[in-house]
């Protein structure tokens, strides 16, 4: 297995190719988009991945963002980007098990 720190690079240099075309999101089972609340969609948790991996930023909200997930891949398949969303949510857990 790679080092953390090179998971972390992996990670942040695959959603970093996110450009917010919403693609992602009509297939997520967990996002709530009548609420408009998009942070428990691929969207919304690509975000903050971005932001935890650049500024350490780690919250409530982002734990149950990324526990929520079901690691499905609806939105994997649906990125045009081709980012490996599901998976870069289940490194990313790896990291977070280790906060």
């Amino acid at each position: 297995m790679d080092g953390l720190e090179d998971i972390k690079r992996d990670i942040l240099r695959d959603v970093l190719k996110c450009s917010y075309c919403a693609m992602c999101e009509w297939v997520c089972p967990t996002i709530d988009v009548e609420s408009n609340n998009r942070i428990y969609g691929p969207r919304g948790r690509i975000n903050l991945i971005i932001t935890y991996l650049r500024e350490g930023i780690y919250s409530e909200t982002l734990i149950e963002s990324i526990y929520t997930c079901l690691l499905c891949m609806a939105c994997t398949y649906q990125c045009p980007a081709g980012i490996d969303i599901a998976e870069d949510i289940r490194r990313f857990r790896m990291i977070l098990d280790g906060v």
